[in-house]
Order: C-alpha cells, then sequence, then structure tokens
C-alpha cells in the first residue's frame, strides 16, 4: 500500500498537543471489561473540550465471548447503553464495527464504521482525532479504503507498551498485529499511550469508586458497580492478573517465577483496577495532565517487539500520566 506523504509542517501541527475544543470518534470495545464504559461516559461529559461525533464498536476476543464478531456486537449494546445512563442522544452516532481482525495491510474489512469514519473526515477542514481505545481494525481499515484520510486526522491510540519495553505484547496490539502496522506504517499523525508504565498508573479501588461516583449520579452507580461486580470474579480477577503478567515478562533481570508463581488468591491481594482507557480521554482534555514527546515512529514485528529505523516518520508517544488530575476531573464530570 502506497501512503500519502504528510509534510513536515503538517505533521507537526497535527501533532501538536490539542488546546480548543476539538472534534472526535471513539472507537472502542465496550462490552470487553471495565474500563471503556468511563472513557465513553467520560468523553460525553466533556463538552468544554470534546465534541464527540461519533462511536465505533470495536472488536475483541477473551473468555467473555465466543468471537470477535460477538466482542463487537455486545460492545454496539453496551455503547447505546451509556448513551442512555448518560442521558445523552445516540441517534445517528453509534456505529457497528468490523467483524473480525485485519488479516494482512491491503484489504480493508468494511464496516459501517470504516466506511463513516471516512467519510466523517473528509466532511470537514478540521481534523478529526481518532480515540482508539480496542483493536484497531476499524481504523486501519478506514486507512486503506481511502488512504488520503491520513491528511486530516490525529489517531490518539491506547496500545502496545513504551518503546523501551521488551516485547509490545498488549491486549488490543497482540490479536491485530497486522491494523497496528498498518497505523504505524502509514504515516498518519499518531500519538501513542503505551500501556505499561503509562496508561497502567490509572488506578482506582472500588472503595475510591463507591466514594466518589456510587448514588451520585445514574451513570457513576452504574460505573462503580461495573468495576466491583469485576473485583467479585475471581475468574476474572486471576485472568486479568495473568494478563498483566504477560505483560511484564521479560522486563526484570531476574526470573519471573524467582519467588514463586503468584496464584492472585482474592484473600490475601489488595484488589485494584487500572482504568486504562480513561488515558486517551485524558490526553485531549488537558495535554498537562498525560505527557508526552515527539519520537521517530518504530516498527511493530510480527512477533510483537518493537524495531527502530532513525529515517521513519515522526509520532509523539505519551511517557507519564498525572492520575489524579484525570481521575479529579471524571469524578467531577461524572458525578454530576
Amino acid at each position: 500500500m502506497i501512503y500519502p506523504k504528510l509534510n513536515d509542517e503538517k505533521r507537526i501541527e497535527l501533532l501538536n498537543p490539542p488546546q480548543k475544543k476539538l472534534r472526535m470518534v471513539l472507537d472502542t470495545d465496550t462490552y470487553n471489561e471495565a474500563d471503556d464504559q468511563f472513557a465513553l461516559a467520560y468523553a460525553l461529559r466533556s463538552v468544554e473540550k470534546l465534541e464527540v461525533e461519533a462511536v465505533y464498536a470495536a472488536p475483541f476476543f477473551n473468555g467473555r465471548v465466543k468471537s470477535p464478531k460477538e466482542g463487537m456486537e455486545k460492545s454496539y449494546d453496551e455503547i447505546l447503553k451509556i448513551y442512555q445512563l448518560t442521558n445523552e442522544a445516540s441517534d445517528g452516532k453509534v456505529f457497528h464495527g468490523s467483524d473480525c481482525f485485519l488479516t494482512d495491510k491491503e484489504t480493508p474489512v468494511i464496516s459501517e464504521a470504516a466506511l463513516d469514519l471516512v467519510k466523517r473526515v473528509k466532511s470537514s477542514s478540521k481534523p478529526l482525532y481518532v480515540l482508539a481505545i480496542a483493536a484497531i481494525t476499524n481504523v486501519a481499515s478506514a486507512i486503506l479504503i481511502d488512504p488520503s484520510i491520513i491528511n486530516n486526522m490525529v489517531v490518539v491510540w491506547l496500545g502496545g507498551h513504551p518503546h523501551f519495553w521488551k516485547h509490545t505484547w498488549e491486549f488490543n496490539l497482540k490479536g491485530d498485529i497486522k491494523a497496528a502496522q498498518v497505523i504505524f506504517d502509514s504515516g498518519v499523525a499518531l500519538i501513542q499511550i503505551p500501556c505499561m508504565g503509562v496508561a497502567s498508573g490509572l488506578m482506582t479501588t472500588d472503595y475510591e469508586l463507591n466514594h466518589y461516583l456510587k448514588g451520585k449520579s445514574v451513570i457513576g452507580t452504574y460505573l462503580a458497580d461495573t468495576v466491583c461486580n469485576f473485583a467479585k470474579d475471581e475468574s476474572f480477577f486471576k485472568e486479568y492478573n495473568s494478563i498483566v503478567d504477560q505483560y511484564l515478562e521479560g522486563t526484570a533481570d531476574y526470573p519471573d517465577d524467582l519467588c514463586g508463581i503468584n496464584d492472585y488468591s482474592v484473600e490475601k491481594y489488595a484488589y485494584s483496577k487500572i482504568i486504562w482507557d480513561i488515558a486517551t480521554v485524558g490526553y485531549v482534555v488537558n495535554p498537562n495532565w498525560v505527557h508526552s514527546v515527539m519520537t521517530t515512529t518504530p516498527i511493530i514485528t510480527d512477533d510483537a517487539h518493537w524495531k527502530f529505523d532513525e529515517n521513519r516518520h515522526p509520532m509523539r508517544v505519551c511517557t507519564y500520566i498525572k492520575r489524579d488530575c484525570v481521575f479529579g476531573d471524571l469524578f467531577y464530570k461524572l458525578s454530576k
């Protein structure tokens, strides 16, 4: 695939941290676990900075669903539920996404979401921010359908790990590597929010959520209950922690099982939940809360590692999140 090339001036303009109100869409696997719901509600309530034009249901595949298609369909239903609980109109704003992951870097997966994204980017001269918090097939497919859209869009993606990490085996990236490669190779203005060491700092607990959200609003109660229900589900609790263990694999200079394997017994473990996905919303609401730097875009290998070539195009990568600022803003907006 041959992509158009952004000139340096245009790329820097698109990658500059946003200061004014912006157009955005959200690409989300909302039924995957418990954090996408927070991100969608947070975006809908951040009207001073964000104009949420559309929300796209993304595919996912884990123990909660039987296929990526079912993951996308259940996410679609969950998006509608969040709109209802926030008392926001969803008519014409919610779209079904891909029913499978991208299988090669030349052929898009045609979906309502991908087609709408192409149309929406081209409908205005004002750049469209695509906040992607899932496997990124919908966005990659839109670029493959019409590569010219990279001239007027900014992708803010929660995916992968920091560029110094031993690997980039991460949920949103690992199952959708071809799509991630399209995003990183296309030259689209890309702002990456790595998971471990960056978004992983967005921890909360059921006690905090019950204090700040439960009983304060309909959506606040729903979000608090969603996380609390996950905390009580031992099978999810262990699966979730085993995934984080895989994220950490090989990052210490001693064996991962040096002191044995943690069985994550709920009786001996202090439960917290990382609300990963609000990182993207936090960045566009206030870039001072989500620090970032310009860097050269790495190559994603087929086995989920970073490979570096200093001749590649620039991108922006986030390095630290002021957790208290992001959660403080979220709690304030969702408790109303």
